[in-house]
């Protein structure tokens, strides 16, 4: 149904219509979500295009499966009192909860007495905090931690820094990571009910003031000059626009459009017509993690002596990062596998990587694997690596990250505009909060731009 409120102008072409709208989103996640709602309520007639056949992007809360209640198989915490995110879950009228709890390391099945950031990890962050010129953390803690004196902290680093910031220790950031881990220790936030209230409010939103989202519609190649965009999309269907804002994962973005063609399991990869190479270079100088959620729920909660007072548990296991949903009573366990592991893990079959998660866990908190199978109640899998049109899990800052965000978050000639989480400026970064604000930021800058208004004129043809 086209909305009265909205400013269409039609054009006849093969027997049908063409409709062509102020913005086109492409990426129903929470920065297109947003840029779509904040728009439209602006008075831009808005088209909001997900390859999936629901909105959410990396946001999916799961109901049933064999779980007692709403299990998040993608994002899940609010990480801090986070402004954005906050004030939308007060219009929302959604509720949310502190998570409260320590995060300890065990290694050997040996579990450590205290936080893990304390003693070493002291050094680390007063060494990190005078760093000169940034470098990847690799060579940081080759440098100022060599030897065996370090071992164990050189070890905790890099399953901290892959096991919570999908970093490739190779490329990341020394002085993003610091940046980032100065804001540990504030309070953490759970979403009553799921993350995914807070998708379908803002969907809702859209909906209300005048945006059309459609769904298992991939974008698939986006023609373009200046004030003008048509977006082709892989089922064939073609949608006219003034601007477009891309939204898409990084790891779309990222793809290469040669590898895709010839692999089946691969989403067709996001074409632009006249090439914009500068942007498509800068978006592979990001750092773009892959992760592996493992929910599982078990008749009784086994942890419950050893896990007191705990919420996050690295270890040196085959799955070795874990959560518990302190302070909440539940039977469910968490489980996040990144790195080369994953991709191990994703040779194996189902009933292997449920084996190797219950060793896991069986080694952890001294229990046996034949007692975890029987208390085993219900097993989900979030491979979002494989995940068609996410290919990964979040971003993470390198090096080059700042100029390259520099370059994405530049509009082309104020018609190619760019947001999502890899795109965000601030102490949040790979958050929802960070696609929220990027969205909002673009949405900002085109109702500053011009304001809405009619377009006068369509030209089927593009050059």
């Amino acid at each position: 149904m086209i909305p009265d409120s909205a400013v269409f102008l039609y054009l006849f072409v093969n027997d049908s219509f063409m409709v062509n709208f102020s913005v086109i989103i492409i990426g129903a996640g929470a920065a297109g979500l947003l840029a779509a709602r904040d728009l439209s309520l602006a008075g831009f007639s808005v088209l909001l295009l997900e390859a999936a056949e629901a909105p959410g992007g990396r946001i999916r809360t799961l109901q049933g499966r064999g779980f007692s209640g709403v299990v998040e198989a993608g994002a899940e915490f609010v990480h801090g009192p986070l402004p954005v995110t906050l004030r939308l879950l007060k219009e929302g009228g959604i509720s949310w909860r502190p998570i409260k709890g320590k995060m300890v390391g065990v290694h050997q099945g040996k579990w450590g007495q205290q936080n893990m950031f304390a003693g070493q990890w002291d050094e680390l962050m007063q060494k990190m905090e005078q760093l000169g010129k940034d470098m990847p953390i690799a060579d940081f803690l080759a440098r100022e931690f060599p030897g065996e004196k370090y071992t164990a902290l050189r070890d905790s680093v890099q399953r901290f820094a892959e096991g919570y910031d999908l970093a490739d220790m190779r490329t990341a950031s020394t002085r993003a990571l610091y940046e980032e881990w100065q804001e540990e220790g504030q309070e953490e936030y759970r979403i009553d009910g799921g993350y995914s209230r807070l998708i379908h409010f803002l969907a809702d939103q859209c909906r209300i003031h005048g945006c059309q989202i459609l769904t298992a519609s991939p974008a698939k190649e986006i023609r373009w000059r200046q004030g003008r965009v048509e977006v082709l999309t892989a089922g064939g269907q073609l949608f006219t626009g003034d601007r477009l804002i891309v939204t898409v994962s990084l790891g779309i973005l990222q793809m290469d459009p040669q590898a895709s063609a010839v692999s089946p399991a691969l989403p067709a990869a996001l074409q632009f017509f006249p090439p914009i190479p500068d942007y498509i270079r800068a978006a592979r100088q990001l750092g773009y993690g892959s992760v592996i959620k493992i929910l599982m729920e078990f008749h009784e909660p086994f942890w419950k002596e050893k896990g007191k007072g705990v919420s996050f548990i690295l270890s040196d296991e085959e799955i070795p990062t874990w959560w518990l949903q302190s302070p909440d009573k539940s039977d469910l366990l968490t489980g996040w596998l990144t790195g080369s592991a994953l991709k191990k893990f994703q040779r194996l079959g189902d009933d292997a990587r449920i084996e190797l998660c219950l060793q896991s866990l069986a080694s952890i908190f001294t229990r046996d694997i034949d007692f975890l199978k029987e208390q085993l109640k219900a097993v989900y899998i979030a491979d979002w690596p494989s995940a068609p049109f996410v290919q990964g899990g979040y971003s993470f800052d390198t090096v080059e990250g700042g100029q390259a965000r520099e370059i994405l978050r530049t509009p082309i000639q104020q018609t190619l505009f760019f947001a999502g989480e890899a795109l965000y400026e601030g102490t949040s970064p790979a958050t929802v909060e960070a696609a929220f604000t990027s969205g909002k930021e673009v949405a900002e800058k085109i109702i500053a731009q011009s304001g809405p208004k009619a377009p006068s004129h369509i030209d089927p043809a593009m050059p």
